[in-house]
């Protein structure tokens, strides 16, 4: 890798620093700065830089990564005389992917002091940060852990065997402390596991291995948590994939997810028949933008491919069109490009070489950014530029979240170790892979006990736990009353939103988990299903993937199961009409107010108008083909996804 180096002017009082493409570049300086020409090249403005020792004043300055060689020069002059320096020090920072120069200026004889930036009479600290992305090693399809995902754990032991070394304690001589052995009252106490989300049922499997006691509470009637299979029971009972999924409903084959596919076909026993292959690119899929519909395929040649732009939606600016608003430079490389790999790549590519632990450190240099910031501070990108891809490539309000937690989220969709994965969904819907897990538990969740408080029990010394719950919505209990378990210990699995409802003064909170509970956000998102008597989006070339839209139902998901036996079909008639995320999802929500309520007739009004525009469709046309419809509201984080919900139906 071709690093910056540096230059030192001995008797004109100059720095110049060669800088190479990619770097990003910023200044700091104490003096007067002014950009200026040197006079061999009047060209390079820009680039050139001239100080004076006026104390106290700073300055700053920010050059984005060049795709060129170029050099950046600096000159330090007296202010009153203007000549040239004559001591230039300089210190050298390395880090893993940055440098660091500062150039130091003192000119007063006879100074015994050390030369630093408080004794110096001018200085510039130039902070360089490398952001190419290092080159790809052929990631492979998802395999299991390798050594390097052992790497992480193998530094631990290290740690602890030159701990014990320099302490001057023979390893030898190191045995476990003695075991804990509870009082009687307390032996028997099971653990509490809070909530039965797919988090919930696999820690019940988990105990269940390792033959420790548990319960497992639950506040509402069913298990499963986030996940949720929505079936049509009106009509078209006997037709297969009559459902779509309230919650999670599709699967890469990817590194990350190897853990869920284990699960499945390990642990669960699941077959193959299980497994239905998803149809997730499709050349007829529709972007609609701007009042514009447009074929996916078509416009990923003309528009998204890093050339040319034929600007599909009228929004290039130009003299021709007074209403564009994006630069035809950015326009010609595409949205594709300027977010999924040279935004999002190079940070996700952290994870292909290294174990994952290191990676995150790695990338939480950049946690003080959010996904808007990294690109128009790190990337140079205008803010009409972010606004566009923002709107084309995610939710509105998307790239407000932490840059961190979005790099890490994408890893579920898009890792750099897997190229060109196969994507499944469950046969039946996902909820038979959670039906699977409490068919596995050995300990069935206790249903309708919402857990109102957890506090440590004083009079066991704090070596216990007990948790009062609420049966009130149990239709089985004539009498409903709140009732307390006693635990040894707890596992939630709630969301931090949820888990802030639960009375917790009973138990020690140190104030930063406290503060996390409450400032936690969770992003909304609704989906709304249409059961349609037929699949009339296949007349027109379309089976699987999804149409994207600026319209306010913003993302429309096209059923992909494979095929209905004895059916002209060749998937479900039941459509993903909306899916919408943050903002966007906020906008629909407001109109869920209960089955034939006038808000939700709205709603389904607004939905059905934009099928209709984007598929250029009399909306009337598509008002014949309604069977029945679903709303669902849901709450999700990008790292962890769980919430209560309550069901909406038209």
């Amino acid at each position: 890798m071709v690093e910056p180096d540096i230059k030192i002017g001995e008797s004109d009082g100059s720095a110049v620093i060669s800088i190479p493409p990619g770097w990003k570049t910023d200044i700091v300086y104490q003096g007067i700065s002014e950009t200026h020409p040197s006079e061999g090249d009047p060209d390079d403005e820009e680039f050139n830089y001239h100080l004076n020792d006026k104390v106290g004043e700073l300055g700053t300055s920010t050059i984005f990564p060049q795709k060129e060689k170029f050099d950046l020069s600096l000159g330090f002059r007296h202010e009153r005389s203007q000549d040239p320096s004559t001591k230039l020090d300089v210190l050298k920072e390395i880090g893993s992917d940055s440098l660091t120069f500062t150039i130091l200026s003192r000119d007063k004889p006879g100074s015994t002091r050390a030369l630093d930036i408080s004794t110096s009479d001018m200085y510039a600290k130039v902070h360089l940060l490398n952001t190419t992305p290092p080159p790809k090693t052929g990631p492979g399809h998802a395999e299991p852990a390798g050594e390097s995902e052992l790497t992480a754990p193998k530094k631990g032991a290290q740690t602890l065997d030159d701990f014990s070394k320099d302490s001057g304690i023979d390893p030898d001589k190191l045995i476990p402390g003695p075991l804990y052995h509870p009082p009687p009252e307390l032996k028997d106490l099971p653990i509490a596991i809070i909530g039965t989300g797919a988090a919930g049922l696999y820690t019940a499997m988990i105990l269940d291995s390792l033959g420790i006691k548990y319960e497992i509470l639950e506040g509402s009637g069913r298990h499963g948590g986030r996940i949720l299979t929505h079936t049509f029971t009106n009509e078209l009972r006997d037709t297969p994939y009559q459902y779509f999924e309230c919650g999670a409903m599709r699967f890469p084959d990817i590194f990350l997810m190897r853990r869920t596919f284990n699960l499945a076909r390990k642990r669960l026993g699941m077959g193959e028949d299980k497994f239905v292959k998803m149809i997730m690119h499709i050349e007829n899929a529709i972007k609609h933008f701007n009042g514009i519909s447009a074929q996916q395929g078509l416009y990923s040649k003309t528009d998204d491919n890093g050339k040319t732009s034929a600007d599909t939606f009228k929004i290039g600016k130009s003299l021709k069109n007074k209403d564009g608003y994006i630069p035809q430079d950015f326009l010609d490389e595409g949205t594709s490009k300027l977010y999924n790999k040279d935004t999002l790549g190079p940070l996700r590519d952290c994870f292909v070489d290294m174990p994952f632990t290191d990676a995150c450190l790695k990338l939480m240099r950049h946690d003080n950014h959010s996904v808007r910031s990294y690109m128009r501070d790190a990337m140079g990108y205008p803010d009409s530029v972010i606004r566009w891809i923002e709107d084309m490539e995610w939710r509105t309000g998307g790239f407000d979240m932490s840059l961190t937690e979005s790099v890490i989220a994408s890893l579920s969709f898009d890792d750099p170790r897997s190229s060109e994965p196969d994507w499944y969904c469950f046969n039946g819907g996902t909820q038979t892979l959670i039906d699977g897990m409490l068919d596995k538990v050995k300990i069935k969740p206790k249903l309708y006990k919402r857990v109102t408080s957890i506090k440590e029990l004083a009079v066991h010394d704090n070596q216990a736990i007990e948790i009062p719950v609420d049966t009130q919505e149990d239709p089985r209990r004539y009498h409903p009353e709140p009732i307390s378990g006693r635990y040894s210990n707890v596992i939630s699995t709630l969301p931090l939103s949820v888990l802030r409802t639960v009375d917790l003064d009973g138990i020690y909170l140190p104030v930063g988990q406290k503060n996390a509970l409450r400032e936690l956000q969770y992003h909304p998102s609704v989906k709304i299903g249409i059961q349609f008597k037929s699949a009339w989006w296949e007349k027109m070339g379309i089976v699987g993937r999804q149409t994207y839209t600026d319209r306010p139902s913003r993302t429309i998901v096209y059923p992909s199961y494979g095929p209905i036996p004895g059916r002209d079909t060749k998937n479900s008639n039941v459509l993903i009409a909306a899916y919408n995320g943050l903002l966007d999802s906020q906008r629909l929500a407001v109109y869920m107010k209960g089955y034939n309520t006038p808000q939700e007739k709205i709603l389904l009004e607004i939905v059905m108008n934009d099928l209709a525009a984007v598929h250029q469709k009399p909306v009337n046309e598509l008002w014949n083909e309604v069977n029945t419809s679903r709303s669902w509201p849901d709450k999700f984080r990008q790292l962890r996804s769980k919430t209560e919900e309550s069901q909406m139906k038209f």
